[in-house]
């Protein structure tokens, strides 16, 4: 059996009902009440008057006069009721002569008296009973003067009143309740499917996603959040698995190369340039290493938000012709034409080093995989809202379907693998993109060679 009450959407539920019940309950009591007052003021206010009139007529008429008007009054139609006694509670005039029902008077504050009368039939079965509310004078300690209205009806309405009210609180409550349990059953089946496939996940199955629906709610969109959540960790669980093969794949290489020249030179007896020799080999293989994960940790450190990088207003032309002056030299040594297509003064706001390592890869790479007579040419350009900035090659270029797998962390196509690389640089030249919130696309030239273009906002 579910215990409703643990669950929150339940209590929730409950509470507002609850409260909503309390609210309209004293806004209908106020309601009952100023009726009932109003009802009361009205009655008191013309029995008041008529005893003003009355007691003008005794004053002027003394007791014999106020008799008469008495009798003169009950003979004629009206609402009111008047009953005049003496001393001894003996019926003397009026038009309520049941005397019975006047020995238990309720007596209130200000001379207000309530009584009531029942009306039998022959077989003493009471038919209706009515009530009245009057008020009560006492002339010069002689005679008892009651002037009352008949207030049955008055009475019957603030009852039914009364039972309206508290028959719709109840029912609210009941409805409330009821509404609260369908939905809170809902609720929970949501919930417990949520929780069968938070436990599936959790046993190791990351395939599985959380149970959506069309209602665009927030547990809909808890559940649109979380799956997208899990396919975010599952492709970075697949790209760890990846990245840890192609650590293992690429650094065995150079690792095996340093250990087999660190024997060779131990059994071939060598002499002190062979040892100086095999020491500066071995340093640049190391350095190659290092090289290797000083890249990866620049990569997840951009990647991650981890370290904070400034942004600085850079002139793109200059930065264009310091890093084509660096790269000149080896750009003729290979036999590539490298161009600088920036002519006019760009400003960026950026981090320089991250975009000259950027710009600077895609130019080592231009110049590693292309061509004899290879032209590399390096441009920049305003759009507007955005600085587009290019490196174009005639080399061989890059298939469709490794455009966007080459993005990634030490992706090496099979063409590549026989020259030196790590299969960093374009996946640091992404991160810097992703710093900068801008886009990279991988377009074919014409006739032959790759197109980078790196768009980011200006501002």
């Amino acid at each position: 059996m579910i215990n409703l009450f643990r669950l929150t959407s339940f209590r929730i539920i409950f509470i507002y009902i609850i409260l909503l019940a309390l609210s309209i309950g004293l806004v209908a009591f106020y309601l009952y009440w100023s009726t009932s007052k109003d009802f009361q003021t009205k009655v008191d206010n013309e029995i008041i008057q008529e005893s003003v009139r009355l007691s003008q007529v005794h004053k002027r008429y003394k007791e014999v006069g106020l008799i008469r008007q008495i009798q003169y009054l009950s003979q004629t139609p009206s609402p009111n009721l008047y009953i005049l006694r003496d001393s001894n509670n003996k019926f003397i005039a009026g038009n309520f002569s049941d005397t019975d029902s006047l020995w238990n008077l309720t007596r209130l504050e200000e001379g207000v008296v309530l009584f009531s009368f029942e009306k039998k039939d022959n077989n003493g079965e009471t038919i209706r009973k009515y009530y009245f509310r009057g008020k009560e004078f006492i002339v010069r300690n002689k005679y008892n003067l009651i002037v009352a209205r008949d207030v049955s009806y008055e009475n019957y309405l603030k009852e039914r009143f009364f039972n309206t009210i508290l028959s719709t609180s109840l029912l609210i409550i009941l409805l409330g309740l009821l509404g609260g349990y369908v939905l809170s059953r809902n609720f929970l089946n949501r919930i417990s499917a949520i929780n069968k496939t938070s436990l599936e996940i959790m046993d190791g199955d990351l395939s599985m996603r959380l149970p959506t629906s069309s209602n665009n709610d927030e547990l809909n969109q808890l559940s649109l959040n979380l799956n997208n959540m899990l396919d975010r960790l599952n492709k970075l669980m697949i790209g760890m698995k990846d990245v840890s093969d192609n650590i293992a794949h690429d650094l065995r290489t150079p690792l095996n190369k340093i250990r087999t020249n660190l024997e060779v030179t131990l059994m071939s007896n060598p002499d002190s340039e062979s040892y100086r020799q095999t020491i500066n080999d071995v340093i640049d293989d190391v350095d190659s290493l290092i090289n290797t994960f000083n890249s990866l940790l620049a990569i997840s450190r951009v990647d991650s938000g981890s370290i904070s990088l400034k942004k600085e207003k850079i002139n793109i032309k200059n930065l264009i012709e310091d890093i084509v002056d660096l790269w000149e030299p080896l750009a003729e040594e290979k036999g590539v034409i490298l161009n600088n297509e920036c002519d006019i003064d760009i400003y960026l706001e950026g981090n320089k080093n991250l975009l000259s390592q950027a710009i600077s890869n895609l130019i080592d790479n231009a110049i590693k995989y292309g061509e004899s007579k290879n032209i590399v040419n390096v441009g920049s350009r305003d759009n507007k809202d955005s600085i587009l900035i290019w490196v174009s090659d005639t080399g061989p270029g890059i298939h469709d379907k490794d455009k966007e797998k080459v993005l990634d962390r030490f992706t090496r196509l099979d063409t590549s693998r026989n020259t030196s690389g790590t299969g960093l640089g374009l996946s640091l030249v992404s991160s810097m993109i992703k710093f900068h919130q801008g886009t990279i696309e991988l377009l074919d030239a014409k006739p032959k060679g790759l197109i980078v273009k790196l768009q980011i906002p200006s501002c």
